[in-house]
C-alpha cells in the first residue's frame, strides 16, 4: 500500500505541474515577499541524500521587515525520503515559531508535496503521513491564522543556501539561533533591495 500511496501522490504533483502552462518561466519570477504586519514568515528547506539515506533540515524565520527572527538547522543521520527531511524540516521550523507565540505564520516550501499534503489526505496512508498529522496538529493548535504556501526555489534561495550548513551540524545537537551566517545575510538583504 504505500508504494501505491506514494504513486497517487506523485500523480497528484505532475498533474498540478502540468497545470501551469509556463511553469519555468513563473518559476524565475517568483521573489521572496515580505508578510503583512503581525505575520511572521517562515521558510523552510531540507536536503537528502540518497546514496547514505542521509540529509539536513533548516527553517529561517522572517518577520514584516524582512528581518531575521530565528533560524534552527540540523543533521539527520537516518531518513527515508526528500519528502520526510522536508517534512522534519517543517516540524522544527514550525514548532520554533509556535515557542515564539506567534499567532499568525505562513509556511513557505519549496517541497510541492509538503504543501498538497497540508490541504490533502492523499499522503496519509505513505510512510510519512504520521509526520504530516503532526504537521497539521500543530499548524491547528497554535496558530489563529496558519497559511502554507508552495514557494520556488529562487524566493526560498535563504533557506536553501542554509541548508548546506545543515550537514555541519551532529544529529541531536541542533542550531536554534537568532545569530545568521553571513552568506545568508547576504541574501536576506538583495531579497529586501528586490521588493
Amino acid at each position: 500500500m504505500p508504494k501505491l500511496a506514494r504513486l497517487r501522490a506523485y500523480c497528484y504533483e505532475m498533474i498540478q505541474i502540468q497545470g501551469a502552462a509556463s511553469a519555468q518561466k513563473a518559476l524565475q519570477t517568483i521573489k521572496w515577499t515580505k508578510p503583512h504586519d503581525g505575520v511572521l514568515k517562515l521558510n523552510c528547506d531540507a536536503s537528502f541524500k540518497a546514496e547514505n539515506m542521509s540529509g539536513s533540515w533548516v527553517f529561517l524565520i522572517r518577520d514584516h521587515d524582512g528581518n531575521v527572527v530565528l533560524t534552527g538547522r540540523g543533521r539527520l543521520n537516518h531518513v527515508l525520503s526528500a519528502f520526510q527531511a522536508e517534512l522534519i524540516s517543517c516540524l522544527q521550523g514550525v514548532q520554533a515559531a509556535a515557542n515564539l507565540g506567534v499567532g499568525k505564520l505562513i509556511l513557505e516550501t519549496n517541497a510541492q508535496m509538503v504543501q498538497q499534503s497540508m490541504r490533502s489526505d492523499i499522503f496519509d496512508a505513505m510512510p510519512e503521513g504520521a509526520l504530516v498529522e503532526e504537521l497539521r496538529f500543530l499548524a491547528r493548535v497554535n496558530f489563529i491564522d496558519f497559511v502554507c504556501n508552495f514557494q520556488s526555489r529562487v524566493g526560498n534561495r535563504a533557506a536553501h543556501a542554509l541548508a548546506a550548513l545543515g550537514y555541519e551540524c551532529i544529529e541531536g545537537e541542533e542550531l536554534i539561533t537568532s545569530f545568521v551566517p553571513e552568506i545568508i545575510l547576504v541574501i536576506v538583504s538583495d531579497d529586501l533591495s528586490v521588493e
